[in-house]
């Protein structure tokens, strides 16, 4: 009689200790890496920019829902996408492509009349360039990157390219340092991209300089 009245009180003794152990576990830290773009120096696609007193202004990036918060974006065999919870970015992604962007713009176009919104207080902006990201992700043997660019006339007030850039880079070491290798490198490559395209609509107008 006695060992049947324990056995339900034994029951919910044990059944709160999983509970307990259960509760434990998800408010456990997770151990998490940090990780940051690295910037890639490139060589200058021309001088026509080493007398410009202007101002060449690179809006603040937009990026896709997917990629708005700090984790690294996986791609998953069923071409979904997961943010990693354990490898972050050091910072916000939107800001550290504007840092790079604007870092290899300035080695690109060999001027540094190059700035991230808002820029100089008092800067006269001539060119305005919009990068929206839609997709900036790996799975563990490609990087992808889908991003849509905009150069405008900002005196003018016209656009003068807009393009979108699709490139899916092999990572060399399948692990989030090579993730962040080739994420690097993509952003180098579009910023040569970018560079072009200032170059070309710079030179289309020669009553501008």
């Amino acid at each position: 009689m006695n060992s049947r009245r324990l056995c339900p009180r034994f029951s919910c003794l044990c059944l709160a200790a999983l509970c307990l152990l259960l509760l434990n576990a998800c408010l456990a830290p997770v151990a998490t890496t940090l990780h940051t773009l690295q910037p890639v120096r490139q060589q200058p696609l021309g001088q026509d920019f080493a007398d410009f007193s202007e101002l060449i202004l690179l809006m603040p990036v937009r990026l896709a829902p997917q990629l708005q918060g700090r984790g690294l974006v996986v791609r998953l065999p069923n071409n979904t996408t997961h943010a990693s919870t354990a490898h972050l970015w050091f910072g916000s992604l939107d800001e550290q492509i504007g840092q790079l962007m604007v870092s290899g713009l300035r080695d690109l176009l060999a001027t540094d009349h190059i700035g991230l919104y808002p820029g100089p207080r008092f800067g006269h902006v001539r060119y305005q360039l919009e990068i929206e990201m839609n997709e900036f992700s790996g799975d563990g043997h490609a990087f992808t990157i889908v991003a849509v660019y905009t150069v405008s006339d900002s005196v003018a007030k016209t656009i003068l390219t807009r393009k979108t850039f699709r490139q899916t880079r092999i990572i060399d070491k399948p692990d989030y340092s090579g993730y962040v290798v080739s994420a690097s490198q993509a952003i180098a490559d579009l910023s040569a991209e970018t560079a072009a395209a200032l170059l070309a609509a710079h030179r289309s107008q020669p009553a501008a300089r």
